[in-house]
């Protein structure tokens, strides 16, 4: 089943994960406000757009109504609340992904908004410990 994905930063993690999502499987809209990532992302993707994710305006060219999931990857903590905030109000049955950005937000993860957390630096340190002990 293809899924209608808005991915919402185009950073180290947006990038990677826009990057392994198989856009013939889904489609994948990126927005993001650099201009040389998004025209660095547009030789392999259709959908990239320049512009705010907290923006209503540009999440409406993004078509977030349609949106089965959004992941709001910015390496912002509060933009990310805001993207899964506007997310939930106008695409009330989207999975919403949020990245936290720095030690102690976990607990952003429990407002009624989000549905997922992805705290980039916890996962990268649970792959390190599996690594040393061979787990």
């Amino acid at each position: 089943m293809q899924k209608n994905i808005v991915v919402v930063g185009a950073g180290r993690v947006g990038r990677r994960v826009v990057e392994h999502l198989d856009s013939g499987r889904h489609s994948i809209t990126v927005v993001e406000p650099d201009a040389e990532t998004c025209e660095q992302l547009s030789t392999n993707h259709d959908r990239v757009i320049r512009g705010d994710g907290t923006d209503p305006d540009t999440m409406e060219r993004a078509d977030l109504a349609a949106a089965d999931v959004v992941a709001a990857l910015a390496d912002d903590t509060e933009i990310n609340l805001a993207v899964c905030e506007m997310a939930r109000e106008q695409a009330p049955d989207a999975r919403t992904i949020l990245r936290i950005a720095r030690d102690g937000e976990q607990d952003y993860g429990y407002r009624s908004f989000v549905d997922h957390t992805v705290y980039p630096a916890a996962a990268g340190a649970a792959v390190a410990v599996d690594q040393i002990t061979g787990t």
